[in-house]
């Protein structure tokens, strides 16, 4: 562990200049003098800049209930956050109180050292009040290493008009009669055209928002059954090229090389394409729906598809907070976590940034107001209900980059025509010699 830890401080300490350096001792109690001076103790955050605006609402109320804690709020680019936490804590920095986790890094945090267990500081019973899914993937060895912030689920988005066009019934929004993969395929033939005769579809059937990247796609492999990494997270040959997960990614390969119903475009083209009226299913995260609205489209929700005789699995996870293992004021940063992702912060969070929440209290009120029940609002209730039943997490394993890398290139050349066998063995091979550095620190 401690070679992994200063391998990484070596190589990347010198992007963050001094600010990645640990409090010096003296710097330390300095802090802790002034603190018990003023009777109000300072916690640093570090949290995702596209954040800015509805964090900093939550700030404020979190201060004014609790005067004497005040809490420094630092912002980073999604594109360096998780750079700057390894510079962090691997130099095991004083400076960090209480940080920002994406949810499938926890595992490699919590072996690494990164954070403090989190049950004696906000509770025991914390994990009660989430739902499972988001529990389970903060947690590391039965202990809660990271809070969630809230939660995600996808939802099938569709373009009325072109259903309209093709003489097509709408799909139901009722998640009892989510439509199959095999109903989708056959759907989106009639949908996909060629309106200006050169042999090239310039409409298209269906679309993945998260083109090529496993958040979304290892759902595939889920819904027939395919278990991604072993129990202990270090082995991907037999699980991530699975006879299950090589079936489900012939799909996926089918989808732009056979049927042709895809579009070969990259994640950041995907969302225009819909709004633009090149695709007419959208199968994208909740958070897309502003964007929808905006674009003034005539537009239905429906519940992700599964696999005819399969299991029906959606995708889930989002951010989390955890408290640092260095951090010398523990207490008030569990105070802010608590508050954050259980106490009134919960509700502002949901309220200002729109997100699904993973409280059991938000997820009820969604299904009790009225509002809930009627259109565009409905998604929200879409969403909490796949949350609640269906949500599947990502695979938990210290090494979640190196494998999460690996297979998104595996998805990426499935997606222009390589034979998915190979792709996923290849990756497997890969991430199971990048992952044996793990295995000394996992137990």
């Amino acid at each position: 562990m401690k070679k992994l830890q200063t391998s990484i401080a070596c190589s990347l300490a010198l992007l963050l200049l001094a600010g990645c350096s640990g409090t010096s001792g003296k710097d330390s109690q300095s802090a802790k003098q002034a603190d018990s001076a003023s009777g109000t103790t300072e916690i640093s955050y570090l949290a995702n800049s596209i954040w800015e605006k509805p964090i900093k609402k939550v700030i404020d109320e979190f201060e004014k209930e609790n005067p004497n804690i005040k809490v420094n709020l630092q912002l980073s680019p999604s594109t360096k956050l998780t750079e700057t936490i390894e510079i962090k804590l691997a130099s095991k920095a004083q400076d960090l109180d209480v940080i920002s986790v994406d949810v499938p890094l926890t595992m490699g945090y919590a072996v690494k050292g990164y954070l403090e267990p989190l049950d004696s500081l906000i509770g025991e019973d914390a994990k009660q009040k989430w739902i499972p899914s988001a529990t389970d993937a903060g947690s590391y060895q039965g202990q809660l290493m990271a809070a969630p912030m809230n939660t995600s689920s996808v939802v099938l988005f569709y373009n009325k008009d072109l259903f309209q066009q093709a003489g097509i019934p709408f799909p139901s929004d009722q998640l009892d009669y989510r439509m199959t993969w095999e109903n989708v395929v056959e759907v989106a033939r009639k949908l996909s055209k060629d309106t200006n005769g050169d042999n090239q579809n310039d409409v298209f059937g269906f679309s993945f928002d998260q083109v090529g990247k496993a958040y979304q796609l290892i759902s595939l492999g889920q819904s027939k059954n395919a278990k991604l990494l072993s129990d202990n997270g270090l082995t991907a040959t037999g699980y991530t090229n699975s006879p299950e997960m090589v079936s489900a990614f012939q799909f996926y390969s089918d989808l732009f090389n056979k049927e042709k119903v895809s579009p070969k475009i990259k994640r950041e083209e995907a969302l225009d394409y819909f709004i633009s009226g090149k695709v007419a299913m959208f199968l994208a995260s909740t958070q897309n729906m502003p964007r929808i609205q905006e674009a003034g489209m005539n537009f239905g929700i429906a519940p992700h598809p599964y696999f005819a005789g399969g299991k029906v699995v959606t995708p889930t996870g989002s951010w989390h907070v955890g408290i640092s293992k260095y951090s010398t004021k523990k207490e008030a940063a569990a105070k802010f976590v608590k508050y954050l992702t259980l106490g009134k912060g919960s509700q502002i969070w949901f309220n200002e940034n729109g997100a699904l929440p993973a409280t059991l209290e938000l997820l009820d009120q969604i299904d009790k107001d009225p509002k809930y029940n009627e259109f565009p609002n409905n998604i929200m209730k879409l969403a909490a209900g796949e949350a609640r039943e269906t949500a599947a997490t990502r695979p938990k394993t210290p090494g979640y980059l190196e494998w999460e890398t690996n297979v998104n290139k595996a998805f990426e050349d499935i997606k222009n025509g390589s034979d998915p066998k190979k792709a996923l063995d290849d990756a497997a091979t890969l991430i199971d010699s990048q992952l044996k550095k793990y295995q000394s620190v996992v137990k």
